[in-house]
């Protein structure tokens, strides 16, 4: 956990963090409390960005038990949409994905279908590569989270190289991968 470097580039102060956090949460799980339609969206999946300010989480100044309690966050929503699936959809995937060292990136999807999901994780072009992490790796460990029983994890190192932009993170999926 502590060999990210969370710097968006602001050398203000963080007023009220533990508030903001608060406001998320709360935030959250009100987005998250009935299944969401994933067959609404013209993306054929539905997906959920942080409701969070980028300057607060990516902050230097945000402390780690914040960031940590956000993932967990994130692995307990899925865990609760995963728990609410009815007959409908129980065909529903859902997941996080964790975007580090940009936790401000991270979100919570459902696809409707498997079959959608098949090869989703082969990233392999010029422009964007996933290399999946050794299983050694892990970050249920690193971050000290509680994974529910029923939900996996695969983590991949992220490199995006565009013609004015070249990026390098891990993404990291928690939920129904399997």
């Amino acid at each position: 956990m502590n060999k990210w470097k969370f710097d968006n580039g602001s050398k203000k102060k963080i007023r009220g963090i533990r508030r903001r956090y608060k406001s998320l949460e709360k935030e959250l799980i009100t987005l998250t409390d009935k299944m969401p339609n994933p067959y609404e969206s013209s993306l054929g999946y539905w997906h959920l960005h942080l409701p969070f300010s980028q300057e607060y989480i990516d902050s230097k100044k945000t402390p780690n038990c914040i960031r940590r309690k956000l993932i967990q966050l994130l692995i307990n929503r899925v865990e609760h949409l995963k728990n609410i699936k009815t007959k409908e959809n129980s065909r529903f995937r859902i997941y996080s994905i964790i975007s580090l060292p940009h936790l401000f990136d991270s979100q919570i999807v459902v696809i409707p279908d498997s079959y959608l999901f098949e090869g989703f994780f082969d990233r392999n072009t010029d422009e964007q590569k996933w290399i999946q992490l050794d299983t050694q790796k892990n970050i249920i460990d690193e971050w000290d989270l509680e994974l529910p029983e029923g939900l996996t994890f695969k983590g991949f190192k992220e490199f995006i190289n565009e013609e004015d932009y070249s990026y390098q993170g891990e993404i990291w999926f928690i939920g129904e991968l399997e």
